[in-house]
């Protein structure tokens, strides 16, 4: 089956993104990065609600839960086993 893209995802690294310049230009206030004009970041945070209203608009198809599926949390547990065991087995 084909892996779905998730609709939310880019709006979510850019408000990453966004909030992180905002979290720079405030600690570094009294510098030259803190010089960062406000008018960049109102741009950072419309460019973060057309894509947040794009996920809105078009989310693509829904893949419904499947049973038995753990999620992404149970694959991180099963790599993190898997891990394990590689390394118990090198001498």
């Amino acid at each position: 089956m084909q892996r779905q893209r998730d609709p939310w995802e880019p709006f979510r690294l850019w408000l990453a993104f966004t909030i992180g310049l905002y979290a720079i230009r405030a600690f570094f206030a009294a510098t030259w990065v803190g010089a960062i004009p406000g008018w960049v970041l109102l741009v950072l945070v419309l460019i973060a609600l057309a894509l947040a209203s794009k996920a809105l608009l078009f989310p693509g198809r829904v893949v419904p839960y499947r049973e038995g599926d753990g999620g992404w949390w149970n694959d991180l547990r099963d790599d993190w086993q898997l891990w394990w065991r590689r390394r118990r087995r090198q001498p």
